[in-house]
């Protein structure tokens, strides 16, 4: 099994990120969305981007390489997930198992909170409970989604249901890709690896950082809404999102953004 693993940086020191040496059976990718360019070890593939084209540009860059380089497989990571050999041996044992024509993913969780897979809601998507969680290795994606990180998907798959939308920067990505697989496929395998993972929100309040990442999610799901059947369930889940952070933040700026980023036609 041949594999490449990319891991998307901005702002992060390729240093912080403690695993790499233990990381012996598959190559690496480092795409770097930072201003400045960082040195990096000679065994890592390395790609800056000073024009941070988001998530999506990154992880077809990355497929383009996994092709290139002939991988069977790619992983996709962030900054902030923890991962090591050990979990890597984990994906491993499972691809040898059931084979290229799954998506493979880790239970994604922050605490007793399971971010991935989730629920999709109506007015928002819902976490899982990890007391609760029905574990299955063959799991339905009815009415249910994966966040990018810790997602090992083969290159037949790509090969079969395209890539990731550039358009979608940074929010969203992940459910578009989702979309596309649940097109063809219904199930995923969730393997029993636990990764640690915070989203936008969960370090309490930061305004700035907030308002700022709803333009990312205002710009995703107003991309998003074109190649969707349920352009409703869009709408609401915008709508509900803006009014959780006037709620949260005592402010009507989110107001603006929405009309600017989501019904207007204002790119971050």
């Amino acid at each position: 099994m041949k594999l490449l693993i990319v891991i998307v940086i901005y702002n992060k020191s390729i240093k912080d990120l403690g695993y790499l040496d233990s990381l012996k059976s598959a190559d690496i990718l480092i795409y770097d969305n930072s201003i400045n360019p960082q040195l990096v070890p000679s065994n890592i593939f390395y790609h800056h981007n000073q024009n941070n084209g988001g998530v999506s540009m990154a992880y077809n860059y990355a497929i383009e390489l996994a092709k290139k380089l002939y991988k069977d497989y790619l992983i996709f990571l962030d900054q902030d997930t923890s991962f090591d050999q050990k979990i890597l041996e984990t994906y491993f044992k499972f691809a040898d198992k059931f084979g290229k024509d799954y998506i493979y993913a880790p239970i994604v969780k922050n605490g007793e909170r399971i971010y991935s897979p989730f629920i999709e809601g109506k007015f928002k998507n819902y976490p899982q409970n990890l007391n609760t969680f029905n574990y299955k290795n063959v799991y339905s994606l009815d009415g249910k989604s994966l966040v990018n990180s810790g997602m090992m998907v083969s290159i037949d798959i790509i090969n079969n249901i395209g890539t990731f939308n550039e358009k979608i920067k940074l929010d969203f990505s992940d459910i578009y890709f989702i979309e596309k697989y649940k097109k063809q496929y219904s199930e995923v395998i969730i393997m029993e690896v636990y990764l640690e993972h915070k989203l936008s929100g969960d370090e309490g309040k930061n305004k700035q950082k907030e308002l700022m990442r709803f333009k990312y999610y205002c710009n995703g799901a107003k991309e998003f809404q074109i190649t969707t059947s349920d352009i409703q369930r869009v709408n609401r889940l915008v709508f509900f999102r803006m009014l959780r952070l006037i709620s949260k933040y005592k402010t009507l700026a989110p107001i603006s953004i929405y009309r600017k980023y989501f019904l207007g036609d204002v790119k971050i």
